[in-house]
């Protein structure tokens, strides 16, 4: 293999940039998307490898995730298989520790924070990693840390191992002591290997390290873990996630809470110059079920009296993979009948929100129910309780608001509004609503939906891997720095700048078809795209591009659709010629429909 080889008439390898499980890793570009991904090769003189790869393929398709990196596709050539993946400009963590010995441990819980975030949904989809180690942790440049390389996985629910060696999977040093006995992995197994990771992180050196393979698998056996003595408070979790017995070991969500819980109490008077070549930050953790409980729980943890560790029990809250969350499963039409007749409408606006529209003849009023990120500040308005959660209350002369604050610090919004003449208590309504939605996860946090997405939905893209910031300052004006925030589930993506009057919004959402009042016609990128000022805000344009067609449960034509927004200064018509040039670079960046 060589760069610039053309595999499967469409992804042009770069340059080799590593090995992993079983392949060779390039960095490539999709010639038809227009973007890079990475290329996995499978070494198939090996029949082992080939087989492993097609079972990758199918396990790692399965998990969607912000700290997973992503996979894309399957490419055969010849006789060669391919894995797609999203390309991650990173460091693994092994490389990291290689170069700098040993990482402080607050930047070391907040990686665990993210990568028990990812194992979450590892295991949430019935997979057991089986290969948790620095290798397979990769550090962004934007400081997430993504979870990799499901070659050796197994999926617990059809139980087919992936690899049909006979001997153990996983690298020794990281391997639990049930599975250095000879026992099955499970999802407890990788939390001690995501405890041995942290460990090395922060130590230098994993826990078992030292002498051949076999010394260190009947080290790993026993299972006695020396004290980790550079960890400071982070010594309790990290001997909370690699106790001896799998029953004591927390569960991927709840080690995540563990490991947030004592960052505040971790020093933070890291050498600048560390801190500065790293960059590692806890943003991006969109997943991980975070809660502040208590600060000093690591310095002075109590005494353990049962076999359940502290904080077992998962948080109320979105769950380990936001995407998966269902804002209808919290919609009851039944009680907000008396408010007028009820529909619940599932396929409008963002996929992060579910209304019940209600009718009165020709009048119509609307109870939305939105999921969303954490807060960045103390949310405003009265409080009150429902249930076991905290519900902030505002209102305004055309519209009510509620926000249901959950245990993971995650939120659902409640927002009732009406058209002139419906008369509508809204508040009331809203309360209604609230009621409802604390009710359905008074169990266990927000429930999952039913069924996935459909293939080739746009809820399985990023909005914020479609631009970046040198397109974004060339094209639309936005100066350096341009600063990005990222929507609930990547569904929408701000680019904006202190330096700049301009700034770019990319939203997705599902609508009836367009019409002649969507906007102007015009063809970007083999879409149809409407282009269009608004008449009330003279400092934007919007272009609006229509991804794919479908139809809803109820038998109605519905499309996903692409919205590009700028912001500037009026008058709003010299925005249309930014907003046209960057739908077309967007177009040509989707997944074929």
């Amino acid at each position: 293999m060589h760069g610039d080889q053309l595999i499967a008439d469409r992804y042009r390898l770069l340059e080799r940039v590593g090995s992993g499980g079983m392949g060779v890793v390039w960095r490539a570009r999709d010639d038809r998307l227009g973007r890079e991904v990475a290329l996995k090769q499978a070494r198939l003189s090996d029949v082992v490898s080939g087989r492993t790869l097609r079972r990758e393929a199918r396990l790692a398709a399965g998990v969607l995730h912000p700290n997973v990196v992503t996979f894309f596709d399957v490419a055969a050539d010849g006789d060669e298989l391919w894995l797609v993946m999203e390309y991650v400009p990173a460091r693994s963590l092994a490389e990291i520790l290689a170069a700098e010995g040993r990482l402080p441990a607050r930047t070391v819980a907040e990686i665990g924070v993210q990568i028990a975030a990812a194992l979450g949904a590892v295991h949430a989809h019935g997979i057991v990693h089986r290969d948790v180690k620095p290798g397979n942790v990769l550090i962004a440049a934007d400081g997430r840390a993504k979870l990799t390389d499901f070659g050796i996985s197994r999926s617990v629910r059809t139980d087919e191992t992936v690899t049909d060696s006979p001997l153990i999977g996983g690298t020794p040093d990281y391997l639990a002591p049930e599975v250095a006995q000879g026992h099955p992995p499970t999802a407890a197994s990788d939390i001690f290997s995501l405890g041995a990771t942290l460990f090395a992180a922060v130590e230098g050196a994993p826990p078992f390290s030292g002498g051949n393979e076999y010394a260190t698998i009947r080290r790993v056996a026993e299972g006695a873990v020396p004290r980790a003595r550079h960890a400071d408070g982070l010594a309790p979790a990290l001997e909370l996630l690699m106790r001896r017995d799998p029953a004591e070991r927390p569960t991927a969500v709840s080690a995540g809470e563990l490991l947030a819980e004592g960052i505040d109490a971790l020093p933070v008077d890291v050498p600048k110059r560390r801190r500065t070549r790293r960059g590692l930050l806890l943003a991006g953790v969109a997943a991980a079920a975070v809660a502040v409980v208590v600060a000093t729980y690591f310095v002075t943890r109590p005494a353990k009296t049962e076999a359940t560790p502290p904080a077992a029990q998962p948080k109320l809250g979105i769950g380990p993979d936001p995407r998966a969350a269902d804002p209808c499963r919290l919609v009851d039409p039944a009680p907000l009948k008396p408010f007028g007749d009820a529909e619940v409408v599932p396929d409008y606006g963002n996929f992060n929100r579910c209304d019940v529209l209600l009718h009165r003849g020709d009048l119509q009023a609307d109870v939305l129910v939105e999921l969303e990120d954490p807060p960045g500040s103390a949310i405003e308005g009265t409080q009150s309780k429902s249930g076991p959660f905290a519900v902030f209350a505002a209102s305004s002369p055309d519209q009510c608001e509620r926000t249901i604050q959950l245990q993971d610090r995650f939120a659902v919004k409640v927002t009732a509004k009406q058209d002139d003449g419906y008369h509508l208590d809204l508040c009331r309504a809203a309360d209604t609503a609230v009621a409802s939605a604390t009710k359905a996860m008074a169990a266990a946090g927000v429930p999952p939906r039913a069924t996935a997405f459909p293939a080739g939905s746009l809820a399985y893209v990023d909005a914020c891997s479609l631009l970046d910031s040198i397109g974004i300052s060339a094209t639309a004006g936005v100066a350096a720095p341009v600063q990005i925030e990222r929507g609930f589930g990547g569904w929408w993506c701000d680019w904006k700048s202190p330096a700049s009057d301009r700034s770019v919004t990319v939203m997705f959402d599902r609508d009836q078809p367009p019409d002649s009042t969507t906007g102007q016609l015009v063809q970007v990128g083999g879409h149809d795209a409407y282009l269009k000022t608004d008449e009330f805000a003279t400092d934007t344009c919007q272009a609006v591009l229509v991804y794919r067609f479908y139809t809803d449960a109820h038998g109605d034509p519905r499309v996903e659709r692409l919205r590009v927004v700028v912001h500037g200064k009026p008058p709003s018509e010299r925005l249309c010629a930014p907003v046209s040039t960057l739908a077309g670079s967007l177009a040509g960046k989707l997944p074929k429909t």
